[in-house]
């Protein structure tokens, strides 16, 4: 276990309700478990239980359920790493190129 600052990490969340969920913004209202960006991770965090215990679960978490955070988990790093900082994303195209792709649309 080592510091990293937040924007490093991926925040899973136990919210209102006993709902479980990965946290895009890291901004959802609950008891959170902050992970690293590499599958890994998360793969240890369910094997060694850790992630239950941070959440502060009665039980375990069923495979459906796990199934489902690891795929949410897999996008959110995608998404993270397309989009470094937060930043928008910039796409640069000539007019020629935008009179097509408005024209497939017609």
């Amino acid at each position: 276990r080592k510091k990293m600052p937040k924007k490093d990490l991926i925040r899973i969340v136990r919210m209102p309700g006993s709902e479980i969920r990965v946290d895009y913004t890291g901004k959802l209202k609950g008891r959170g478990a902050n992970i690293s960006q590499d599958i890994k991770a998360f793969d240890d965090a369910i094997a060694r239980g850790i992630l239950a215990r941070a959440l502060k679960l009665e039980g375990s978490l069923t495979l459906e359920e796990i199934n489902r955070l690891r795929e949410e988990f897999k996008n959110v790093i995608e998404e993270k790493q397309f989009r470094r900082n937060n930043k928008p994303v910039s796409v640069k195209i000539d007019k020629s190129q935008l009179i097509k792709l408005t024209a497939k649309d017609d």
